[in-house]
């Protein structure tokens, strides 16, 4: 993963077009919300850089269509679906 499609996430809570809500996919395979993404980006963007394994590694930065259990593995909380009925 590349620093400008993590910092992507930071800058951009929605897709454009569309107005998508995006979220990262961590390298272990968590979901990761914008918002703990904007929190942690001190150590997102030291473990992207340096390809670490600290556990901080955002594998894709993607849409989350229809998951409507799709909780972020660092706060907890469900990620927006775009076309999920919660």
């Amino acid at each position: 993963m590349n620093l400008e499609t993590a910092k992507r996430l930071v800058n951009e809570k929605y897709a454009w077009p569309g107005g998508y809500p995006m979220y990262a996919i961590m390298k272990d395979g968590e979901a990761l919300c914008c918002d703990c993404a904007v929190k942690e980006w001190k150590q997102i963007e030291e473990a992207t850089k340096d390809d670490g394994h600290t556990g901080w590694e955002i594998a894709d930065v993607t849409v989350n269509w229809e998951d409507t259990e799709c909780v972020c593995c660092n706060c907890n909380k469900k990620i927006e679906s775009a076309y999920g009925n919660d």
